[in-house]
């Protein structure tokens, strides 16, 4: 009997461990669609089977046609090669892989060089951002939550993936940190906070009468009254632009260019903003000026 309902538990664990895969995979696929969608109209339009040799050529237009830059050639193969592995039963070799590298080597010929560089958001001076953010440092409901979550996304550098995500509880005041879902990396990540944003975080807890378990930015009318949701990457966006004039990641633009100029070292950086890769503040969001290296010589 006690096999029995051991074997009934496993199966039923088993099922369950299934199924979160399954919902992961699904998520995954929704996802990356959009590109696959690309990829598989392509090959439809030149009647052309869904093979690796067709994927070849449709990468080999993307650069020498449609001229897309290489953070969006990468995405597009990300999200074509999970569907061919996951969909359609694809294997991907090393030889397919190497073809591939091959491929990407002609963002570095001069031709299509200009394609390499990633265009974004602009970093502001550090105390023109917080001159907007203090605009709304009011008695307001509304004023007191606006000044929150900008203080929070300024000083955390955080994506707006992670701000949307973050909760009230996810906050530890009293040592002045937060824990930040990385969701491009799959970790949480540790993060300080200055003294001027855990009272602005305090008096938004307070004002707002928000729950442990409540999301921090959730959703707002225009009084200020909070509902604990997930908002959309989209709806933060507009909030922001409307608020301040500019998009969230000026923000973390702003942040890690402010703490490189007042001296702080690349790991320092990395930590704050969650970067893995220190190459890519180098090369993204640390601006070097002519007599930044004069100053060294």
């Amino acid at each position: 009997m006690e096999e029995t309902l051991f074997s009934l538990q496993q199966y039923k664990m088993v099922k369950e461990k299934d199924e979160t895969i399954r919902q992961v995979q699904q998520q995954k696929l929704a996802q990356y669609e959009p590109d696959f969608k690309q990829f598989k109209s392509f090959s439809e339009a030149h009647g052309l089977p869904l093979t690796f040799e067709t994927l070849e050529l449709y990468l080999h237009q993307l650069i020498t046609q449609q001229h897309v830059r290489l953070s969006t050639f990468n995405r597009r193969l990300a999200g074509v090669k999970y569907w061919l592995v996951h969909e359609h039963g694809f294997q991907f070799t090393s030889a397919h892989e190497a073809s591939v590298k091959l491929l990407r080597s002609l963002y570095d010929q001069e031709a299509y060089m200009r394609l390499k560089p990633m265009r974004g958001q602009r970093a502001e001076k550090q105390s023109d951002v917080l001159r907007l953010i203090d605009r709304y440092a009011t008695d307001k409901k509304s004023d007191i939550r606006k000044r929150a979550i900008c203080l929070v996304n300024l000083i955390t550098a955080n994506r707006p993936s992670e701000m949307v995500r973050l909760k009230v509880n996810d906050f530890d005041l009293a040592n002045r940190t937060v824990q930040v879902m990385m969701v491009k990396q799959g970790e949480m990540k540790e993060k300080r906070l200055t003294l001027e944003c855990v009272q602005a975080i305090q008096n938004y807890v307070a004002a707002c009468a928000l729950l442990p378990d409540d999301y921090f930015v959730g959703a707002a009318d225009k009084w200020g009254n909070h509902t604990s949701r997930q908002i959309s990457e989209v709806s933060y966006n507009q909030a922001i632009h409307s608020w301040l004039g500019f998009a969230p990641y000026t923000f973390r633009k702003t942040q890690i260019t402010a703490m490189y100029q007042k001296g702080a070292d690349i790991p320092t950086i990395a930590k704050q903003s969650g970067h893995k890769s220190h190459q890519t503040i180098m090369e993204h969001y640390i601006k070097l000026k002519s007599d930044d290296v004069d100053e060294f010589l």
